[in-house]
């Protein structure tokens, strides 16, 4: 039926398919995707807050910090103001921070005063909960009295218990953040360390601006004005720490890296069909193929899921290498002297044999309950339909190919000679003993694989970076854990409630020393529950030692309580997230509280400086709405799950694709084409397994693109025969083809494309060794 469809119909048809294709693609919104967590499933675990836990990921992930330090403070303060005032108004940064207000510090006073009473410090809470009023009493004389207080005393008669200066304390010399070596110094903020003077920089990257790294780029635009400032002052020390340093540099060098092996491997390949086939248009017309296939992919892919992600560019390589297996079968025959039409009848049943086959196989993924894997599948069911239409619609519009030409058949002679001899010199007993010494070679290997996928080992940080991340970490001295808290709630005042519970665990264990501190909202903004139970407290307190209370403000030289009980007799408004807060303190809530996330409340907790016995699951256990989190191991534990997903669903396809050839051919036909493909993927498995390589999720796509571009070899092989020269050039024309792009990949020193390029130079290699095993 296809083969008999005429030229002005194939092309109507082609046309119409493309064309709907390309039109709901100009239609949706063009989005390219690269944050890996953004499509990951969300786990059981973290189901009701994987929306809030994006939020505060894309939000913290776009800080970075620049360390300018010279031995003389001046010098590295003016390379600092240069930086600042390069950058202040580019549209690549959402803000940038370097001079602290001179006033920052009285703006706290006052906010601490104002709030006196709702707001307070973790010892006052605890004196007054304990009705301890003299030990607020005493530490307020040793701040009136004492030698070195720097305490404020201007609102003395209406604080006598000085509650607004223990909270000063609490919120700047006590604070987690102060553990570090910066202190503000002549308006920005300075550390030393041997005997060099560092000043901050630091900025938040538009949410506008791409991770992905060009020559337009802000970071791009940074990196020469530091290496500008490099070159006027050698002794000038520079130190650059944030996420979306590692982003940058990895992407910028992985692209450049990718370039230069895409571009050796496009020469080698045009070189290979040139001298194959004399004539650039065969090879044009592949190319064109796969233009227009990539494109429909595209289109595809942005009218289902409105984006695209960076991940699934690599999954659909794929479909180049299809399309340039399926053209080079055609143009192999058609250079023989045969018309387009003829072809197309020639190579029909293998050709739609093996789409059909690579097509279940990318279907079986769309089943997976992995948005990244389901993308990953359209984009390839999409570009290979499209290559597949192009091959049956298109091509056999070619007219007779008058000029024929003589293809080169020494090497597929000596192949076919080769592999009579050493595979089939003895028949099918011989092919059986092939078949397992290779299956004996397998099985240890299997038995070593590991299926993991650990992140932390496809990056590794360039030496720079790595010293400016350990020097910018001991300068600050955070100690921020890759384990955190979510806490979710119906309410801002539910959250807030949530987290004060999970407070209180933190505190026991920072009296375990199982931690050194945390960050929490609660401890910026209490719930009004505390607040108003503080309020309370104080008035109870200063009722029930009234004697004593007027004895002590006549200590300080007060005469009469009128302006204090006054104050404290008028109930104060109580704070919220949403008040007006100290720049200091707004900057730290805007860290810690995610906000509204469809229609529920959440917030973050971060310990700092946790022991190895600090145990996340165990402090968050028994409190409602309070998540666990940490997501390097989440997404470890999500790329893994997905990697054996992937790999079920394409062994159910593949029972499906046996059922179909067998009843296409017979039983043993169907296994001995099958075989090959299966075969190439436990070897490629095996080796490693013996190499001790972590068979990860780049290995699981070499894996998918072997069974899908493998079945092809065994099936022309099956209807061209094994010593047929045509079939056996298109085969090995097609194996090298792919060897070169996919396989060169395996030089890579990106990790992910390396592992990525080996189990596809692996797997390639030992199916098209295989394939003609198939013919009876």
């Amino acid at each position: 039926m296809v083969a008999s469809i005429g030229k002005k119909t194939g092309i109507a048809i082609w046309v119409a398919l493309h064309a709907i294709l390309f039109v709901f693609g100009i239609l949706s919104p063009w989005k390219v995707e690269t944050d890996l967590y953004s499509v990951l499933p969300d786990s059981s675990e973290f189901k009701n807050v994987s929306e809030a836990e994006k939020a505060l990921s894309v939000r913290t992930m776009r800080n970075v910090s620049v360390l300018l330090g010279h031995e003389s403070f001046d010098e590295a303060r003016h390379f600092a103001e240069t930086l600042d005032s390069i950058f202040k108004n580019d549209e690549g940064f959402e803000e940038t921070r370097l001079h602290i207000d001179a006033n920052a510090m009285a703006e706290m006073r006052e906010f601490l005063f104002e709030n006196r009473y709702a707001l307070q410090s973790p010892t006052v809470q605890k004196a007054l909960e304990n009705k301890d009023l003299p030990s607020l009493q005493n530490a307020a004389l040793q701040k009136i009295y004492g030698a070195f207080s720097i305490a404020d005393l201007n609102n003395l008669e209406s604080d006598p218990l000085l509650l607004a200066e223990q909270s000063f304390d609490y919120f700047t010399l006590e604070s987690p953040l102060m553990g570090g070596r910066f202190s503000l110094r002549e308006g920005v903020l300075a550390a030393t360390d041997s005997n060099i003077t560092y000043v901050m920089w630091s900025a938040v990257l538009s949410p506008k601006t791409s991770a992905m790294a060009n020559d337009g780029h802000v970071l791009n635009r940074l990196y020469k004005a530091l290496d500008s400032m490099k070159t006027a002052m050698p002794e000038l020390q520079i130190a650059k720490s944030g996420v979306p340093f590692h982003s940058f540099e990895s992407s910028r060098n992985a692209q450049g890296e990718i370039a230069w092996i895409s571009g050796i491997s496009i020469v080698l390949i045009l070189v290979l069909l040139l001298t194959v086939y004399r004539s650039p248009f065969p090879i044009l017309c592949t190319v064109s193929s796969i233009g227009v296939a990539a494109c429909a992919a595209l289109a595809c892919t942005w009218t289902i899921f409105h984006s695209i992600h960076i991940f699934t560019f690599v999954f659909g390589t794929s479909v180049i290498g299809v399309s340039i297996d399926y053209a080079i079968h055609f143009f192999t025959e058609w250079k023989k002297g045969c018309s387009g039409l003829e072809v197309r009848r020639l190579i029909l049943k293998g050709l739609l044999l093996g789409f059909m086959t690579t097509e279940l196989s990318y279907i079986a993924l769309t089943f997976a309950d992995f948005p990244l894997l389901k993308q990953m599948a359209v984009f390839s069911i999409a570009g290979l339909a499209s290559s597949f239409a192009t091959i049956l619609f298109l091509f056999p519009c070619l007219p007779l190919n008058k000029n024929k030409v003589e293809l080169p058949t020494l090497i597929p002679e000596k192949f076919i000679s080769l592999y009579n001899v050493f595979m089939t010199g003895a028949g099918k007993k011989s092919q059986n003993v092939v078949i397992a010494i290779l299956l004996l070679a397998i099985f240890p290997g299997l038995y070593l694989l590991n299926i993991e996928t650990d992140m932390r080992t496809l990056y590794t940080m360039s030496d720079e970076l790595k010293a400016s991340e350990v020097l910018s970490a001991r300068l600050n001295n955070l100690g921020i854990s890759a384990n955190y808290f979510i806490v979710e709630g119906e309410s801002i005042e539910a959250v807030l409630q949530s987290e004060e519970r999970l407070v209180e665990r933190l505190n026991a264990a920072k009296q375990d020393s199982l931690l050194k501190n945390y960050l929490a909202t609660s401890s910026i903004v209490p719930s009004q529950n505390t607040q108003g139970k503080n309020y309370e407290r104080l008035q109870g307190a200063i009722r029930e030692s009234s004697v004593s209370m007027q004895q002590y403000l006549e200590s300080i030289g007060i005469a009469s309580d009128s302006v204090f009980q006054n104050s404290l007799a008028v109930k104060p408004s109580f704070l919220t997230v949403e008040s007006n807060l100290p720049q200091s303190l707004k900057s730290l809530l805007n860290m810690l509280w995610i906000g509204e996330v469809n229609g529920k409340f959440y917030s973050a907790v971060l310990p700092l400086h946790v022991s190895k016995d600090f145990d996340i699951h165990d402090l968050a256990g028994n409190i409602p709405q309070v998540y666990a989190v940490n997501k390097m191991e989440n997404i470890n534990d999500t790329l893994t799950r997905l990697s054996r997903v992937a790999l079920l669903l394409v062994a159910i396809a593949y029972a499906v694709v046996l059922i179909i050839l067998v009843c296409v051919y017979k039983f043993k036909t169907a296994v001995r084409i099958i075989r090959a493909p299966v075969l190439a993927c436990l070897f490629l498995a095996a080796v490693f397994g013996y190499l001790g390589i972590q068979f990860n999720f780049f290995a699981i796509v070499g894996i998918i693109l072997t069974l899908g571009i493998g079945i092809d070899y065994a099936l022309f092989f099956k209807e061209g025969g094994r010593n047929n020269l045509t079939t056996t050039l298109a085969v090995m024309l097609s194996a090298a083809t792919t060897v070169i792009s996919f396989g060169s990949l395996a030089f890579s020193s990106f990790t992910p494309v390396a592992t990525f390029g080996l189990a596809t130079l692996l797997g390639i290699v030992c199916c098209f060794m295989l394939s003609p095993l198939s013919r009876d």
